[in-house]
């Protein structure tokens, strides 16, 4: 009779922990955040000179350090053409790969920001790129800020949600 009770679970007296079930992966959360952790680090890559600081700062917004009052002797149209190309080339990677990933449903709100803000900083950075031809710091500076007011807190506070591994200010 003690053997049927062991086996029927009835209890004897002592507690076994119950098994707790591992969380299920999710792994289209997983590509989802792969692909906005990757976009950040190819921005900041397009950003940043060799030594590490935001060269896009200095040379399109005339900012040294970034949140300091824009000086117009800083910008650099030559320096920030190449910085706006490579920034473009990042955003347009990154449209292309928000058409070929579904976002999850807990990521919709974020996903939505991406899909309404990353086409306008590609309009953004094209006119940035065409005032840098024109050579003039106030245009540059101009066409800088207009990105920045798109990318800036909007598709950063999205980019916060989605990886919040990553800082993104």
């Amino acid at each position: 009779m003690a053997s049927l009770a062991a086996c029927s679970g009835a209890s004897t007296g002592t507690a076994t922990p119950a098994a707790t079930p591992s969380p299920a992966r999710d792994a289209a959360a997983e590509a989802y955040v792969a692909l906005i952790h990757n976009f950040w680090i190819e921005e900041q890559s397009a950003d940043e000179a060799s030594n590490g600081k935001n060269l896009a700062a200095r040379v399109c917004l005339g900012v040294d350090p970034p949140g300091t009052p824009a000086d117009l002797q800083l910008v650099d149209p030559a320096a920030c053409h190449e910085r706006a190309i490579a920034l473009l080339a990042t955003h347009q990677k990154f449209l292309g790969d928000l058409d070929r990933t579904p976002a999850p449903a807990k990521f919709l709100p974020d996903d939505q920001v991406f899909r309404a803000q990353i086409p306008k900083t590609i309009a953004d950075l094209n006119r940035l790129i065409s005032a840098t031809q024109s050579g003039g710091k106030s245009a540059v500076l101009q066409a800088a800020t207009a990105y920045n007011g798109d990318m800036y807190p909007s598709v950063t506070d999205a980019l916060n949600d989605v990886d919040p591994s990553v800082r993104h200010p």
